[in-house]
């Protein structure tokens, strides 16, 4: 225990963390040998196999560009209408009540009825009902994101910003919006992985050939019956989170300071 107390705390999670993917990766193994059927459980050496030999192909990478520009479009629209609904809710209660049963009736709904619901309008123009799906997801994390950044700012900041004018432009652009638009950012941050798994699931389930991404690649190896490729491209997934997981930690510290 001393000699562990003594590493870096950083490298000491990086080590238990590695332990934890090691783990994952026997209990996997373990579970293959006890099916031994390939077919439908694969090993991880047919797996590491198959992703090697996804990543040679455009269509792969063709996949998983779609489905994240149709997620930072949904987020972008999400953000900007967060924000502009949100000011004006943080501002003035009236509002915020007016929008609360929509705001509690997009969270609360399940989201494969919105599913449904929007395919029914979009069957022809399936990357605009992919987009709307996502965005009726994400949209309600943002907005009350938003409106607790404006309602967690410091009492005595408010109270100096009533003796000046509280809704004057200066009080509200100079000082309420930078004071909460952390919230907002941070908020944007957290629901990027949601928002992609939302635009994947949208994929699957209005599989129709005029919409391609991750969802989409996934439902043709599920058909063709690759299920190494389909875990192989999930993997891939997972990397990509990992990747932008590690940039946006930074953005959150920075945020928070």
């Amino acid at each position: 225990m001393r000699f562990i107390n003594k590493i870096p705390k950083n490298f000491r999670t990086l080590i238990y963390e590695t332990l934890g993917i090691l783990f994952l990766l026997f209990i996997w193994e373990i579970i293959a040998l006890c099916v031994n059927n390939n077919f439908i459980f694969p090993h991880l050496s047919d797996i590491f196999v198959s992703l090697f030999n996804i990543l040679g192909i455009a269509s792969t990478w063709q996949a998983i560009g779609e489905s994240l520009l149709r997620t930072f479009l949904a987020l972008l629209i999400s953000f900007v209408l967060a924000f502009i609904l949100g000011l004006v809710g943080g501002l003035f209660k009236p509002f915020r009540d007016f929008l609360a049963p929509l705001i509690h009736l997009l969270k609360l709904v399940p989201t494969p009825c919105i599913v449904f619901f929007i395919i029914l309008f979009f069957l022809d123009e399936a990357n605009i009902g992919s987009i709307i799906i996502t965005f009726l997801i994400v949209f309600p994390i943002l907005y009350e994101s938003f409106i607790e950044g404006l309602l967690n700012i410091d009492e005595n900041i408010k109270l100096s910003l009533r003796l000046e004018g509280y809704y004057s432009p200066k009080s509200i652009f100079k000082v309420l919006i930078p004071e909460s638009m952390p919230y907002l950012l941070l908020g944007c941050i957290n629901s990027i992985g949601l928002g992609v798994k939302v635009s994947i699931m949208s994929e699957i389930l209005i599989g129709t050939e005029n919409i391609w991404g991750i969802g989409r690649l996934l439902q043709v190896y599920r058909i063709n019956a690759e299920y190494s490729n389909m875990i192989a491209i999930t993997l891939l997934v997972i990397f990509v989170f990992i990747v932008f997981d590690v940039i946006f930690a930074f953005i959150k510290k920075f945020l928070k300071k």
